[in-house]
């Protein structure tokens, strides 16, 4: 499981980032993972450095808000099993605890159904066997108990209305909803799974805290309600506003009014009162299952948690090895007070690896040996945004044009903290990358670039006063039309302290291609709020540079450009396409229309890609068998299951 993801904007927006019957017939690994025929040469222990502490929570509070912290995650997260998992570093989709592919979404009376087989050979640490009644019942209880963060990213209930034993190794999903493949493949299949035998017992003290099923069905009812009244009491309110009435007529519609009007507040306490017994009973029944003790509770992961040892926690290898065979014995977690403290146990030669959420800091990396470092494209993205209700940048050539200008000019520019994209899914995120997404111009150097612009333009009927050359900028565009083209707001944020250096240069580089082009910019700085705003709610602005963070399932180009978007894009091709995406759960079929939406967004540039942000790792006494992967060593916690000492 990778460090979580929230998508967020540099104006401050934070957020994150959804079936066919069709076969499946993606390239997903159908071979059930098995320990390697060979013995391994294996080290006693590998070592990490985590800044902050470490917490003792329960499997259910681990993975909902109440419990989640980078080093729990770091420590715990692999000692239970998925049905799948993303490949390292290639994050192809792949059998876990299933075996094989999971059967086509299909159409059974009021749900919509899928089956998953289970590998038969898998065992929890209490060696009792791995059923689809582990599965069923986690399920069910992380929906029953209504569970948030990242058990509601795996099991929605928004979708997902129950799991279902077939038999022992087959276990059967019902979805109130189509879903599509960030809910099926990248949601319910990924989810973390308990023992049953465990775990049933002891969930069901909270599980009679739950609120009554009946309550539930009576908040409905009081909102279809409310909603009903208060459609009665707007109709007479506007009647009594605009047409003419009698003085009778007049008192006899504000009677009706104040009776109307009563009625939606007794109904909105009824409402308010009902869902506060809800949410208390809720609230009661969560804090009751979060402090279940798990005291000696079977796992089944490559890693068995062994305790502490002088304040470190240490976990151990998995003798079965169930998903591969680590090559070490320990895995073992120091934790530190502070940054300093860790990097100086690491230069003492006392850990292996420094782990933190955003690996260590393009300003700290230079204190570690290059031979020590991985640096990986990290999923934080800059793009340049365009209003495209301001009909001058709903053109589609202006856009391609600085485009062009602009593909490349960031390898050249900014050089640490960052990786140019030429496209809007990094070409490391294999399964969902196409060539037919790069942005145009590709692989010339700048001047190339800017010439080709002047053509791109040139050709759509664009002119000058003064035309650029190789030598000098251009002066007095003209549109087609032979209007003169006004001067370009372009809206960054201020500097943050936070924030990568480099990229404050962003602004000024695109200033400068666009003044070669002949384009008068007028670069405002605002603080992330005031960009917020300007972008999201009141469309002053004409571009603006925005960040987000990426998630591994590319539904994102479809929230971001999809019906009712805020930027002003109107792509009916691409909408078409987005409701095909939105709507299948095939996995081949999800990636074919993953890349036609690139192609799209290459050729209208809504945006335009700028560049990632890099993750640098610090290791030593150890090697991987990759030489970076997406969101770096620290966003899959070291994966201590790779790691291989360097002696080998």
């Amino acid at each position: 499981m990778t460090i979580r993801l929230r998508l967020f904007a540099l104006a401050g927006i934070f957020a994150v980032l959804l079936a066919s019957c069709g076969p499946q017939t993606a390239p997903v690994s159908t071979a059930i993972p098995t320990p390697a025929a060979t013995p391994i040469s294996r080290a006693p222990e590998i070592r990490f450095a985590l800044i902050g502490e470490v917490t003792d929570v329960n499997v259910w509070a681990l993975f909902d808000a109440k419990g989640y912290s980078y080093n729990n995650y770091a420590v715990r997260n692999e000692y239970w099993p998925r049905l799948y998992r993303l490949s390292i570093p290639g994050r192809q989709f792949e059998p876990m605890a299933a075996s094989g592919i999971p059967s086509p979404v299909q159409r059974e009376g009021n749900f919509f159904t899928a089956t998953v087989p289970l590998r038969p050979d898998l065992t929890w640490t209490d060696g009792s066997p791995f059923t689809a009644e582990d599965v069923a019942f986690t399920v069910n209880t992380a929906l029953s108990f209504q569970l948030g963060f990242d058990w509601r990213d795996f099991y929605n209930p928004d979708y997902l209305d129950r799991a279902e034993v077939v038999d022992a190794q087959t276990v059967k999903f019902f979805f109130k909803k189509q879903p599509n493949v960030g809910v099926w493949q990248y949601g319910a299949l990924q989810g973390p799974i308990v023992q049953k035998a465990y775990w049933s017992e002891k969930v069901t003290d909270p599980a009679a805290l739950l609120p009554p099923n009946d309550l539930a069905s009576q908040i409905e009812r009081l909102k279809v309600k409310v909603d009903d009244l208060q459609q009665k009491v707007n109709a007479l309110n506007l009647s009594i506003a605009s047409a003419p009435m009698t003085s009778a007529e007049a008192q006899r519609a504000q009677a009706a009014l104040t009776r109307q009007q009563n009625d939606l507040n007794e109904a909105n306490n009824d409402l308010a009162k009902a869902q506060s017994n809800f949410d208390n009973a809720m609230n009661a029944a969560h804090e009751s299952l979060y402090a279940l003790d798990d005291t000696d509770e079977p796992t089944l992961g490559n890693w068995i948690p062994a305790g502490q040892d002088n304040g470190a926690w240490i976990n151990k290898a998995n003798p079965a090895f169930p998903f591969g065979e680590p090559k070490f014995d320990r895995a073992v977690y120091h934790v530190y007070q502070n940054q300093g403290e860790g990097f100086d146990a690491f230069q003492s030669n006392k850990v292996d690896e420094y782990l933190s959420p955003a690996g260590i800091q393009p300003v700290d990396a230079t204190l570690f040996n290059d031979k020590n470092l991985m640096r990986s494209s990290n999923r934080n993205a800059e793009f340049l945004v365009f209003n495209q209700s301001d009909p001058q940048l709903a053109d589609g050539v202006l856009r391609k044009a600085f485009g062009c200008s602009l593909n490349g000019i960031f390898s050249e520019n900014l050089i640490v903290a960052t990786n140019p994209l030429n496209s809007f899914i990094q070409s490391k995120e294999s399964f969902w990358y196409t060539v037919d997404g790069i942005l145009p111009c590709g692989g010339l150097n700048n001047l190339a670039r800017l010439l080709k612009s002047v053509e791109i333009l040139k050709t759509a009927g664009y002119s000058w006063d003064s035309e650029p050359t190789s030598d000098n900028p251009g002066k007095g565009i003209k549109s087609p039309s032979g209007e003169y083209l006004p001067p370009i707001t372009l809206l960054s944020r201020e500097r943050d302290p936070g924030f990568p250096t480099d990229a404050y240069g962003t602004p000024g580089i695109v200033e400068k291609q666009m003044n070669y082009l002949g384009i008068s910019v007028n670069w405002q700085t605002a603080d992330a709020q005031n960009v917020n705003y300007a972008v999201f709610s009141s469309h002053q602005y004409d571009m603006a540079i925005l960040g987000w963070r990426l998630g591994e399932y590319p539904g994102y180009l479809c929230d971001w450009f999809g019906g009712g978007n805020p930027f002003g894009y109107n792509g009916d091709l691409l909408k078409s396409q987005c409701e095909a995406l939105n709507s299948t759960s095939d996995l081949d079929r999800a990636r074919k229309q993953a890349y036609e939406i690139q192609s799209i967004l290459a050729q209208d540039l809504p945006f335009i890609p700028l560049y990632s942000g890099v993750t640098y790792d610090a290791y030593r006494n150890i090697n991987y068998p990759f030489d970076s992967v997406p969101g770096g060593l620290s966003g899959i916690y070291g994966a201590p299951s790779l790691a291989v000492p360097a002696s080998q």
